[in-house]
């Protein structure tokens, strides 16, 4: 039987605030359990990465300044964690703060239960599909090599290079590369990757810009230096972005990678 996911759920907001959403997580089969400080939060996303059989989620929901250090904290410490930040404003500036700081995605705290399942729901994909126990430790045999060339794989979550590199993607950056490498020559442009990155988040009410889509690229840009090389990403001067060497979507090894998805 495979085991109901977790919410790992900073909370130092008055209970009342958050009765709903947490009642809301429970009825949908989550476990919501809550921490009031970072650290505890840490130490809880710890034991169950160390498990590595139930599927975790984080939910931040305290004040922005404590939300953002907590992003931060734990996308350092667990590169894959699916992070939803829940803010009380949609200011732009606190809104690139908080995805800055290393949330995947947010939501209001005044959002319906139906508008907070949909939001979670590819964060939960995401756990399901790069931390369940078949995929870990699937043979080496049952995923094609993967020479010369880059490639997305375990639907799309993770690029995989030609040495082995693995790079876990954020939802946006899954939406950007899953366009980026699908169209005619590798290369897209702006309105085509921030209408897919908007896309990606479900229920945004607010198209993605192109200062987001910078940021995004920023991002990605060191994902690569971390695994110790230049991403080969070009930007089209006042057009788009490509990318630069071979590669393959995901949609050409899907069938052959080991995923079990929670249901």
């Amino acid at each position: 039987m495979t085991p109901a996911p977790a919410v790992l759920m900073l909370n130092r907001r008055p209970a009342r605030a958050l009765r709903h959403h947490v009642a809301q997580l429970q009825s949908h089969g989550y476990t919501v359990i809550a921490c009031t400080e970072i650290q505890a939060l840490c130490e809880m996303a710890a034991q169950y990465s160390a498990q590595a059989t139930t599927p975790w989620i984080v939910i931040l929901a305290s004040s922005l300044a404590n939300n953002c250090m907590a992003a931060t904290s734990l996308r350092g410490l667990f590169p894959s964690a699916g992070i939803l930040a829940l803010v009380s404003s949609r200011r732009e500036t606190v809104l690139a703060h908080i995805l800055r700081s290393g949330a995947d995605t947010y939501c209001c705290y005044s959002a319906s239960a139906a508008l907070l399942m949909a939001t979670l729901h590819p964060l939960l994909a995401r756990a399901c599909a790069i931390g369940s126990p078949v995929a870990a430790t699937a043979p080496a045999t049952s995923i094609p090599a993967l020479t010369g060339y880059w490639a997305l794989t375990e639907k799309a979550w993770v690029l995989t290079g030609p040495q082995q590199q693995r790079m876990l993607l954020t939802t946006g950056e899954r939406a950007f590369l899953s366009t980026l490498l699908a169209a005619p020559g590798l290369r897209a442009n702006h309105g085509q990757l921030m209408e897919a990155v908007s896309g990606s988040y479900a229920g945004s009410s607010r198209p993605y810009h192109h200062a987001r889509l910078t940021l995004l690229v920023s991002r990605l840009r060191r994902k690569f230096r971390a695994q110790g090389g230049e991403a080969p990403l070009r930007s089209v001067h006042r057009w788009g972005y490509m990318f630069t060497a071979p590669a393959k979507s995901h949609q050409q090894f899907d069938a052959l990678l080991p995923v079990t998805m929670y249901r």
